[in-house]
């Protein structure tokens, strides 16, 4: 199943550069880009508390502070359950090499794999376009005058040098290779951030769906568990302990991405308010060039809230049909021992594996709908009120 296979390899490029993949885990690695995007960030926290006056700056401010600082908490929880990643990456690595599946498990199992591809291309390519164009726009928009500037010999001559971050500077940038040199030590900080946000994207995408993958092949070797004495004790043996790993794995998951998942709410409502309220801004001012960077960045918002909820919304749907499957199997006709231990199943079954935020909030589609509206009401307050 090579192209299955392909999947870890792209955790496995997007984890290295930060230091946290496994089989390749490097403490230098992490640290080093850790304390680089933890000093750049402390300077923007600077920067607010520096600006709080200037309600635009402080704006701007919001918005990368909500990306950056969720970003931050990312790397420090892969860090921390960097063993539990890969004791789950080896499990699934040998289900994506197992030989047992039959041809219709095979079909179905791969259904989830392909979705899993189209996730994390999305989430990859609408990153890097948002990380890039958030970087470049600022000296893209101002090339001309600073090209007219460094031309000009009039000491009269002025321009403001645009940032692409509201990190604080502790000195005047007043020519163009002072200008150039601080633009230049912000670049590594667009592909730790980058890095950051999708590894954890991604890994979280591919440890779901493969759950749930696994989860429609155990549906449907329930559904067609072979009643005779001789292999029925059998074939439920192996679907017990097959049930038994997933629910393990799924709480492995639960564990590890939900802290996750409380910063990725929280900084989805500031990010689609402030978001939306700059997007109405810039169309009142005409302002099309800063347009399109918001658009961009404001649909990987939206994507990355509509996949998190959509991979738990599979998880649910698939526990859902195990616990149907066990119900609708022939245990009616299976020896007493055999259908006792089905009802066991049933019943632990009705409590569906899901993805949580902490305790509070199951994702699901009804959390994208219900955050979008949160979000969408909290912008019409703020418009109304500015």
């Amino acid at each position: 199943m090579t192209f299955n296979t392909r999947i870890i390899q792209w955790n496995k490029l997007l984890m290295s550069p930060l230091g946290l993949w496994p089989e390749n885990f490097s403490n230098l690695r992490f640290y080093i880009n850790f304390l680089y995007m933890g000093y750049f960030v402390s300077l923007e926290y600077l920067d607010l508390w520096v600006f709080i006056e200037d309600f635009d700056r402080v704006l701007l401010n919001v918005v990368e502070n909500a990306a950056f600082t969720q970003i931050m908490l990312r790397m420090y929880i892969l860090y921390s359950y960097n063993r539990s990643i890969g004791a789950l990456f080896n499990e699934i690595n040998d289900d994506l090499i197992s030989k047992e599946y039959t041809n219709e498990e095979r079909k179905i199992f791969i259904t989830y794999q392909v979705k899993s591809v189209i996730f994390i291309k999305l989430l990859v390519i609408s990153t890097a376009l948002t990380a890039t164009s958030h970087y470049a726009n600022p000296f893209i928009g101002q090339i001309s005058e600073i090209v007219e500037y460094a031309g000009s010999s009039s000491e009269n001559s002025s321009i403001v040098f645009r940032m692409p971050y509201c990190f604080y500077q502790f000195y005047e940038i007043k020519d163009v290779s002072t200008y150039f040199w601080t633009y230049g030590t912000q670049l590594p900080f667009v592909f730790v951030s980058a890095f950051g946000q999708c590894s954890s994207d991604c890994l979280m995408v591919t440890m779901v769906y493969h759950i749930s993958g696994q989860m429609a092949v155990l549906a449907l070797r329930i559904t067609n568990i072979d009643t005779d004495p001789k292999r029925c004790t059998i074939e439920l043996q192996k679907a017990f302990r097959l049930h038994i790993r997933l629910l393990r794995m799924g709480k492995d998951v639960q564990e590890i991405f939900s802290v996750i998942l409380i910063g990725q709410i929280i900084s989805s409502l500031l990010l689609v308010c402030t978001l939306g309220y700059q997007i109405l801004l810039n169309l009142m001012i005409g302002d099309n060039f800063g347009l399109s960077s918001l658009i961009v960045f404001i649909f990987l918002v939206f994507l990355i809230l509509y996949t998190h909820c959509t991979i738990g919304e599979n998880l649910i749907i698939e526990s859902n049909r195990v616990a149907e499957a066990y119900y609708n199997c022939n245990w009616y006709q299976m020896s007493n021992e055999n259908a006792k231990m089905i009802l066991l199943c049933i019943h632990r079954a009705q409590k569906p594996m899901q993805l949580s935020a902490g305790q509070f909030k199951t994702f699901c589609l009804m959390t994208y709908t219900d955050t979008i509206k949160t979000s969408l009401g909290y912008l019409s307050v703020l418009r109304k009120t500015l």
